[in-house]
Formats: C-alpha cells, structure tokens, sequence
C-alpha cells in the first residue's frame, strides 16, 4: 500500500499534463486526513489570470476520470479541486516577481510586512516597502512568504 506522500507525488504525475493541457498550473498535491475523512487536494493555478470556477470544475472532472481508471487510491476520499487563494504562498523568487507591487507577508529572523517593490533574479534579492521604508532581503533568508490582503 503506498503512503499518503507517494499517492500525492502519483497523483501529481497523473494530472500535470490534465491540468497543464487546460493552460493552467499544477501547483499543489495535498492528501490527508482530516475529520476521520481523507481529502485529496488539488490546487491549481494560472498566470495571467485568478482561477475560476469553471477552471476548477474543468480539472475536477478529468482527474475524477483519470483516478478512476487508474484506481491508486484506496478507499474512499473526497476531491478537492481550488485556487492557491488570496494568501498565497510565495515558493519561488518568480512568485515575488509574479506579484510586484502585492502586499506580502515575509518571514525571515523576524516577520515583515509590506509591499513587494522590487525582484534582482540575477542577484536573489527582494525589496519590500515597510512603513515607507524600502527593506531588502536575500531570498535565500527567507524561511516563508505569502500574499496578505491589506488591513
């Protein structure tokens, strides 16, 4: 029986090219249990553009196909299809760039507030405007970032 990380990486193998065919993202594989119940998350994504509804119908019903013929999750599960959402984590320093001029929150020794102002890829350096104040970071300090809405 394979674990809970080996069906999510075989999943994501499966319905990569599903997703990448509707000119969308694979941006994450998430199965666990939640509630006594185990939820199959897929998350997708677009870039230049928010996920719609439809979007998520669209692959929902082709990767309900494909899992179904292929039968590699035991049991029952429920699927989940959705959108990074409005807090989004920002893995890559081509996310940073993706979102210049966003409001982020960035985690490095300490936390960080502020608006991306400036992406160096050549250099790995993010510059956030906090307070007024422009604050640069090495991307390799950063421990986590995501996408905040503003208060």
């Amino acid at each position: 029986m394979l674990s809970a990380k080996e069906i999510e990486k075989k999943v994501a193998e499966l319905v990569k090219p599903v997703v990448e065919r509707q000119g969308l993202i694979l941006f994450d594989v998430n199965y666990k249990l939640q509630s006594g119940r185990w939820i199959l998350t897929i998350v997708i994504d677009k870039l230049e553009d928010y996920v719609s509804t439809k979007d998520c119908e669209n692959v929902s019903y082709e990767v309900e196909r494909i899992l179904d013929s292929e039968d590699l999750i035991p049991g029952r599960y429920y699927l989940e299809v959705s959108s990074p959402g409005l807090d989004r984590p920002l893995r890559s320093i081509e996310d940073f760039k993706r979102f210049i001029g966003s409001y982020a929150k960035v985690k490095t020794t300490k936390t960080v507030r502020g608006y991306i102002r400036n992406v160096d890829t050549e250099n790995e350096k993010i510059v956030l405007e906090v307070d007024g104040k422009e604050i640069t970071f090495d991307y390799k300090d950063i421990k986590s970032a995501n996408l905040e809405i503003e208060e």
